[in-house]
């Protein structure tokens, strides 16, 4: 993007002391919101959510320290997002979908009457066409408060159903993985990758995380929490139209495979990822709108 089309983007969205557009070293924009109670920084490319902290705590997200890609290529950590499919798909070399790699462009900032500020992305429909996709409309709304608010809504305008996969690949900061519990998925059935995707019911209340994770919780609809006694906070995830949980850790042994890892960033991360994906994929009929919203906030144990 030349600096023209940049400086435009500035004068059209900039808002004093809420919205700042930024370019980083690599040449990639960025937005950077300020609420009156957090900040955080949105990639155009993917639409990347990778920083939000609440004023006067620690950052509620996490990105590697120990990237090693070329920066061009989004980086594990933040909140990628996984559209139009998740995970590997039949005949694509990409995994989670081609949105978290693509330009969107930043249509809405606004600064809100109390204090908040949302910010809207959309996917260019020449996106979804190139990659043999129906061009619907996809808009992304990030609020940025207390809480950080992502909704992605998907309007089909077009004629036929349209179908996919979602799912915000968020990465949360932790102290120590050791010292982590998950709360809220008791009694679920899940899907073990680890063993080939076999079904297994969830019997505990609080979810430790003791190796390699990689599961996919089914009917997942309600709040779920991440108990980080290390840093002596609690992280909450509340959702809605969003019917599937997955919980990822990749351990020592698969974090050595990822390019842009250190050998221990599985310690200080856990995956806690809210979407509709596997069997809850969703078909939204010609001229209906669906919209997945996620609320993501964090409080010191102590509050």
């Amino acid at each position: 993007m030349n600096s023209e089309t940049f400086e435009s983007l500035k004068k059209k969205f900039e808002i004093p002391d809420r919205v700042k557009l930024m370019m980083d070293q690599d040449g990639l924009i960025k937005v950077v919101a300020e609420s009156d109670h957090s900040t955080a920084e949105i990639y155009l490319k993917g639409a990347h959510v990778t920083s939000f902290q609440q004023k006067g705590e620690k950052l509620l997200l996490f990105m590697s320290p120990s990237a090693k890609m070329p920066r061009g290529n989004m980086l594990h950590g933040g909140i990628p997002l996984c559209f139009p499919w998740f995970g590997n798909r039949d005949g694509e070399k990409l995994s989670h979908g081609f949105a978290r790699n693509s330009i969107w462009d930043l249509v809405e900032t606004k600064g809100k009457s109390d204090g908040a500020v949302e910010l809207t992305f959309q996917l260019p429909s020449d996106v979804l066409r190139e990659a043999g996709w129906a061009p619907v409309e996809v808009l992304y709304r990030v609020t940025v408060e207390k809480k950080l608010q992502l909704e992605l809504i998907v309007n089909n305008t077009t004629s036929l159903p349209f179908s996919y996969e979602e799912c915000f690949h968020s990465y949360f900061l932790v102290g120590d993985i050791n010292q982590v519990t998950v709360h809220g998925l008791k009694g679920l059935t899940y899907l073990d990758k680890n063993e080939d995707f076999a079904a297994k019911q969830e019997l505990r209340d609080e979810l430790p995380i003791v190796g390699e994770t990689n599961s996919v919780y089914l009917h997942s609809t309600a709040p779920i929490e991440i108990h980080d006694h290390s840093l002596q906070r609690t992280i909450r995830i509340e959702k809605e139209h969003s019917r599937s949980t997955v919980v990822w850790n990749p351990w020592s042994k698969k974090a050595k495979e990822i390019a842009d890892f250190g050998p221990d960033d599985y310690q200080h991360m856990l995956c806690v990822e809210s979407g509709n994906v596997k069997e809850y994929a969703l078909t939204v009929p010609p001229g209906e709108t669906s919209t997945m919203k996620v609320q993501l906030s964090y409080v010191k144990d102590s509050d």
